[in-house]
């Protein structure tokens, strides 16, 4: 009998989240696999599975290799849960559990089948928000102690945490509080639900008091670096005294930091610095270099534009403008327009006002993730301020701070308001 191999590649592009259309998709295919699973494989081995050569049947090695890529032990593993897998199948699972309410072996078992394909985290994150609604907590605790989620992708596992994070926010704070405190010490919680959806926006209220859950209830270094780190921003923004606050982590070859968290780290020593010295913009162009370079300099860019430190700034998008630009994931998205804004900042002081405003007519806030929409808007309300003021543009500079000025009542960040009433014309 024939086997029809459509699907499968199918859930192997999913898996990459291309479509394989050409020569170069298939090359770029090719080092995913092999990055992945440490395994080679032919490239006109893809070649063929994907059209570009004449086709033939193809080896079990080659199968196999697939097959542990997108997370299963084999392909007779992934033949035998094919089924677990499709994502119509899945959401009727799911519904059959809501139905009898209870959670067994063989359903956690499906569920960590079905999530190897990743486009099925959306509906397991439904499927937890609802349990979420109806605080089943004996349900939540039972999935996040035994679903592993590192098998996900990085785009996906965030969809995951933006729905269950908003779920949790639809809730009334003490509802919400106590269901952090019964989960929070779950590490697959914790990790990918309020140590992921980073809520700028509640940082002075609800997201702070959630922080001092995971601080009171947490041992791990880089988690309490993480509380303190967003505490010390909170207090940078609200214009509180922050002298007295030094945050001091030891770095360890085994428990290296994820690139945002060491960019937050380096952006709090420039926020704290009167001035970056050379031996701190040394050290953030070496990281840069050889890190995550757009998620390690998210943290830092914003504390180099508050701070208006413009040489570095630009310095920095010289050095690395096409690492900064390069991705199109949707959660991405935030990080593009941060440097757009910094782009905007670096031309403004450079009197380079037309390119300035050029700069901020690609910048889209609606498709800034929700958390940080507020926080990104403060960054942008105030360097379109400048610019009307450079232009003495009156009606404009009076819109833009009012928009300011809101957004900062939101948050309570009162040094955009003090830094945009230098702009303010009287």
């Amino acid at each position: 009998m024939e086997i029809d191999f459509s699907q499968f590649l199918v859930d192997v592009q999913k898996k990459a989240n291309i479509i394989v259309s050409n020569v170069n998709d298939v090359q770029f295919l090719k080092l995913e696999i092999e990055i992945s699973t440490g395994i080679s494989i032919g490239f006109n081995t893809l070649r063929r599975l994907f059209g570009f050569l004449e086709n033939r049947k193809p080896s079990i090695k080659t199968l196999n290799t697939l097959s542990k890529y997108i997370g299963f032990n084999s392909f007779s593993h992934y033949k035998a849960n094919e089924i677990k897998y499709n994502d119509w199948y899945f959401q009727q699972y799911l519904l059959k559990i809501l139905l009898v309410n209870k959670i067994t072996k063989d359903d956690i078992f499906i569920m960590q089948s079905a999530i190897l394909n990743n486009e099925n985290i959306v509906y397991l994150a439904y499927f937890l928000s609802f349990h979420i609604q109806k605080n089943n907590l004996k349900i939540l605790i039972t999935i996040f102690n035994n679903v592993s989620f590192e098998t996900v992708s990085h785009p996906n596992i965030r969809k995951l945490s933006f729905i269950l994070y908003l779920s949790l926010l639809g809730l009334s704070e003490k509802k919400s509080l106590t269901l952090y405190k019964r989960l929070i010490g779950i590490n697959n919680f914790r990790n990918h639900v309020p140590l992921l959806y980073i809520d700028y926006t509640n940082l002075n209220s609800r997201y702070l008091k959630i922080l001092a859950t995971i601080e009171e209830l947490g041992d791990n270094a880089s988690d309490l670096l993480f509380v303190s780190l967003m505490k010390f921003l909170n207090q940078f923004y609200r214009e509180e005294n922050i002298i007295h606050i030094d945050i001091y982590f030891e770095f360890k070859n085994e428990e290296p930091l994820y690139p945002v968290l060491r960019g937050r780290l380096y952006g709090y020593r420039i926020m704290k610095s009167l001035k970056t010295n050379s031996e701190l913009k040394k050290q953030i162009i070496d990281i840069a270099k050889d890190a995550n370079t757009s998620g390690f300099l998210q943290e830092i860019v914003p504390a180099l534009i508050i701070k208006e430190e413009y040489d570095f700034l630009e310095k920095l998008l010289d050095l690395f403008y096409e690492d900064m630009f390069q991705s199109d994931r949707w959660d991405s998205k935030t990080s593009s327009v941060l440097y757009l804004i910094a782009l905007a900042n670096v031309n403004w002081n450079n009197n380079s006002i037309k390119t300035a405003k050029s700069n901020l007519d690609l910048v889209s806030l609606d498709k800034i993730e929700l958390g940080y929409d507020l926080y990104v808007s403060l960054f942008y309300y105030l360097i379109k301020l400048k610019i009307s003021f450079v232009e003495n543009n009156k009606a404009e500079n009076k819109y833009v701070y009012a928009l300011l000025n809101e957004n900062v009542k939101i948050t309570g960040f009162k040094k955009f308001i003090i830094q945009g009433n230098n702009y303010l014309i009287k």
